[in-house]
């Protein structure tokens, strides 16, 4: 057995060969085929029940479309062989095509090879190998690709290989791929300046992922976005290596070569940009991709890394005023050293309508910028603030959030307190003190009650997590937790809550994982779940 989707046939076999001892018609058959899950292993079990079935199996090109390679051991010339009568029974339907070699490394032989004669059926093509394999790929220069939408391409390296072409030689694989509409490429190890070499046709795209991806040139994310004015998904990983590295450059020195690559920037409008993704890995600012952007459809906007220029809050006021998109996702991760507070209130009041769901980790030494800005989420009728007696609106800082995370380096009695008042106010309670709130103001006819415990009802939060870096057990942590689980006990219906910390999963919606740069985390929701979420992705 090679393939990942193979199990043992022998407990398939058996069941399927029970069959026989019925006399089907073969339309019946056909349909008993159509519902059952289409892995290797059953497909070549049920063409073993009968001559009948196995007419049906080996007749159905349909059948045949998924391809999937991943060999625990040194694949074999007989295996080989299969693989390719698999693809033939295929046509003239396009292939989906899975291929892995992590689990044999290195591999003695080039499962590219396997599938390379049947390119110009490759629908999706999904591989995971190291550099030297993907050679055959990158000589493909003058042929085409008829059929190819997607293409995800994992690398990763053997010690001093490079497969990078001498010189400048352009690598137009993809070039003559007119279907191509999904890009993922990432790199194990270390950055790979793959952009420099690698032509893809970015105006028809409509996701593109870059992990540890990059050019030599900054410049050049700037230039993808500007043609890619089709894209609805992107992902960038600016990479740990560049000519910014703010680790071979002193401060003067940086800022000096930062600047001069900003004026070479292109401006670039995504008409489509639905989710956007940047990773900065301490060598870009967001400014760098924030400032020559303009996306008026962008939902989620997922910010990761931001460490120097201070200006961040200005850079996500202009970018919304540009736009003017209708966010409902923001994450802020990794971002450190600033005294945002107050400073970012004139952003979230521009996205305060549309915004759902804020995940919050701010890595700063200093408390008082994170309790400042966690502050702002509550509600002010919470705090005695009620907008008079007048027909003034209730207006509050992100009024329609339903899904809110936390992360904090640091824990103490103070936090433990403003979290909860957090909750608190968002739907679940009238006054600071449980003693001290009278449940009747909120159904009086008596304005402000009234109209409060009516709106309080239709914006309540619903998911929320905080998250502690500390190894160690703290009061105050538990505390909150004692505190949050008094809402439980109450009329809370739609609350999801949880408390994490070393990397562990408190809750089935919430995700608190190891991050993808070292010495890093990120948590987050498993998904976006409901109609609201624009985009079938995974990340």
């Amino acid at each position: 057995m090679y393939c990942t989707t193979i199990v043992h046939a022998d407990g398939p076999s058996f069941v399927l060969h029970q069959l026989t001892l019925f006399i089907l018609h073969p339309s019946l058959s056909f349909e008993i085929v159509q519902h059952l899950p289409l892995t290797d292993a059953t497909l070549l079990s049920l063409t073993q029940v009968c001559s009948t079935w196995r007419q049906i199996i080996t007749g159905d090109p349909k059948l045949w479309r998924q391809f999937t390679l991943s060999p625990r051991k040194n694949i074999y010339p007989s295996q080989i062989k299969f693989g390719q009568q698999w693809l033939q029974r295929a046509s003239p339907y396009g292939l989906d095509i899975t291929i892995d070699d992590s689990f044999v490394r290195p591999s003695p032989y080039n499962l590219l090879k396997v599938v390379a004669p049947f390119y110009r059926k490759w629908r999706t093509l999904q591989l995971s190998l190291s550099f030297d394999s993907f050679k055959p790929l990158f000589g493909m220069n003058k042929l085409e690709l008829p059929m190819l939408e997607e293409v995800s391409l994992n690398m990763f390296f053997k010690h001093g290989e490079n497969v990078l072409p001498l010189g400048k030689r352009l690598i137009k694989t993809f070039a003559a791929a007119p279907l191509l509409q999904c890009v993922q490429v990432s790199a194990e190890g270390h950055s790979l300046p793959l952009l420099d070499y690698t032509f893809f046709p970015y105006q028809r795209l409509t996701k593109l992922v870059l992990v540890n991806v990059i050019s030599t040139d900054p410049v050049v994310i700037t230039q993808i976005l500007a043609l890619a004015t089709n894209l609805e998904s992107a992902e960038l990983d600016m990479g740990d290596q560049s000519a910014l590295d703010y680790e071979d450059l002193e401060g003067d020195e940086w800022k000096t070569r930062y600047d001069s690559y900003r004026k070479r920037r292109s401006n670039a409008t995504c008409h489509k940009l639905v989710d956007l993704s940047l990773v900065c890995r301490n060598n870009f600012e967001i400014d760098f991709v924030l400032d020559i952007l303009r996306a008026p459809a962008l939902q989620e906007l997922k910010l990761y890394n931001h460490w120097r220029d201070p200006r961040v809050a200005d850079v996500l006021k202009d970018f919304q005023e540009r736009s003017k998109a209708p966010l409902r996702v923001l994450h802020l991760i990794r971002f450190r050293n600033f005294h945002l507070g107050f400073r970012l209130v004139p952003f979230l009041k521009l996205v305060g309508e549309t915004l759902q769901e804020l995940l919050y980790d701010f890595l700063d030494g200093e408390r008082n910028q994170t309790q400042e800005t966690i502050d702002l989420l509550i509600f002010p009728h919470y705090i005695g603030e009620f907008p008079g007696t007048g027909g003034e609106p209730f207006d509050p800082l992100l009024p329609n959030l339903k899904r809110l995370g936390i992360a904090l380096d640091y824990s103490c009695p103070e936090y433990a307190d403003v979290l909860v008042d957090v909750v608190a106010s968002r739907g679940y309670a009238l006054d600071m003190d449980p003693e001290c709130s009278d449940p009747s103001v909120l159904d009086s006819m008596v304005f402000p009650g009234y109209r409060l415990g009516n709106w309080l009802k239709e914006h309540r939060l619903e998911e929320f997590m905080v998250f502690f870096d500390d190894p160690q057990d703290d009061p105050a942590l538990d505390d909150l937790k004692e505190q949050l689980e008094d809402f439980t006990e109450r009329e809370v219906d739609a609350l999801q809550m949880a408390c994490c910390k070393d990397w562990t999963r408190a809750a089935p919606y919430w995700l608190a994982a190891e991050s993808l740069m070292a010495g890093s985390r990120v948590f987050g929701f498993d998904s976006v779940r409901g109609d609201e979420s624009p985009l079938d992705t995974t990340p």
